[in-house]
C-alpha cells in the first residue's frame, strides 16, 4: 500500500514545483501498476496536467478525458472536465 502512495505524491510534488516532465514519469509509473488504487484517478489527473504544462497537449487532454470515462463521479473526473472545457 506504500508504493502506491510514494509515487503518487513525488509524482504530485513534482507536479506542484513545475517540474512537469519528472512529474509524468513519476504519474505514468503510478497509473499502469495500480489501476484499482485509490490515487489513480488523481494520478492520472495530475499525468494529463503534467501533459499540459510540457505543452503535450494532445496527450494531455487524451489523459483528462480518460479520467473523465474511467472515474465519473469523482473529484478527478470533475477537475479534469473542467480543464478539457473551453474558457467561457
Amino acid at each position: 500500500a506504500c508504493a502506491p502512495n510514494a509515487l503518487y505524491w513525488l509524482g504530485e510534488s513534482c507536479y506542484v514545483t513545475g517540474n512537469y516532465p519528472l512529474a509524468a514519469e513519476e504519474l505514468r509509473a503510478l497509473v499502469p501498476r495500480f489501476l484499482a488504487r485509490d490515487k489513480t484517478p488523481g494520478g492520472m489527473l495530475k499525468l494529463g496536467l503534467s501533459q499540459l504544462g510540457m505543452k503535450e497537449n494532445t496527450a494531455g487532454r487524451a489523459t483528462l478525458q480518460a479520467v473523465v470515462k474511467q472515474y465519473p463521479g469523482t473529484d478527478a473526473a470533475r477537475t479534469a472536465q473542467q480543464r478539457l472545457s473551453p474558457k467561457s
